[in-house]
């Protein structure tokens, strides 16, 4: 058990950093900021984006009740699809998906572990 609580914490930390990181990237990069606007998207939709990405990182380890966690995965989820799709859009180049990808799979051993956790009674901010 010990073995699936280290995983879901390593995970969970994973996912809320590029979450946060993403978001604060959105605010601060240029590089970021570019490769929104190059996508098609205004500003405001960069700004509210980077918001809903920190909230959402924070969300996964703050102690909020299991349906806003449920809530947080869900946003983080369509925020990576989005992604795939937006970088697809441009024709962005392979290098370009790897953080997507690492984004995916965090957040998927994340919310299978979260359940674990949930289901063994153990469930942890």
């Amino acid at each position: 058990m010990q073995k699936d609580k280290i995983i879901y914490r390593a995970a969970t930390a994973g996912i809320a950093l590029i979450s946060i990181g993403g978001g604060a990237g959105l605010l601060f990069s240029d590089f970021m900021i570019r490769t929104v606007t190059r996508m098609g998207y205004p500003g405001y939709f960069r700004v509210e984006l980077a918001i809903c990405k920190i909230i959402g990182g924070i969300l996964l380890w703050a102690p909020v009740p299991s349906q806003v966690r449920e809530w947080a995965y869900a946003g983080l989820l369509i925020n990576v699809i989005s992604a795939f799709l937006a970088f697809a859009a441009i024709n962005g180049a392979a290098s370009q998906y790897i953080w997507p990808v690492v984004a995916l799979l965090l957040l998927i051993i994340s919310y299978v572990c979260f359940h674990k956790e949930k289901r063994a009674g153990t469930e942890t901010a």
